[in-house]
């Protein structure tokens, strides 16, 4: 009975990761996945989600996915106490990216000095206005 209990929130818990990117905004999407054995590392499913989100702007746009950030977590093996019973449950690797299709537009391009002053006055704009974050401004 506990062994079918188990099994019934290993499927259930399977579901709570997306199979499909997930749009987040600003055009980023984001794919989450989890390895229910704790013989999985975290690099080795950021690098299976980021196949598949290769193959989705492929099929989207044609255009190539860009990592804006990933997260993960390692496997932990369960722990048994001194009397045989269960002390902490093993946990399997988890991975979460973040991408977009395509790179980033240049926000401007100034050449000659005098443009740099009108390009820094359209950086701002875009920074107050929301539509260019600051780590993009500064990248």
């Amino acid at each position: 009975m506990k062994a079918a209990i188990a099994i019934a929130l290993l499927f259930v818990s399977g579901s709570a990761f997306a199979k499909e990117p997930t749009p987040i905004g600003e055009g980023q999407y984001m794919l989450s996945d989890q390895n229910f054995t704790i013989f999985g590392s975290a690099d080795k499913i950021v690098a299976k989600l980021m196949k598949q989100a290769q193959e989705f702007c492929v099929a989207k746009n044609g255009r190539e996915a860009v990592l804006v950030q990933s997260d993960g977590s390692e496997a932990v093996p369960g722990k048994i106490n001194n009397s045989g019973r269960l002390q902490q449950g093993a946990r399997g690797a988890t991975g979460t990216i973040y991408f977009q299709c395509g790179a980033s537009e240049p926000v401007v391009s100034a050449t000659a000095s005098s443009d740099k002053y009108e390009a820094l006055a359209k950086l701002k704009a875009l920074l107050d206005s929301g539509r260019c974050r600051e780590k993009e401004a500064h990248g």
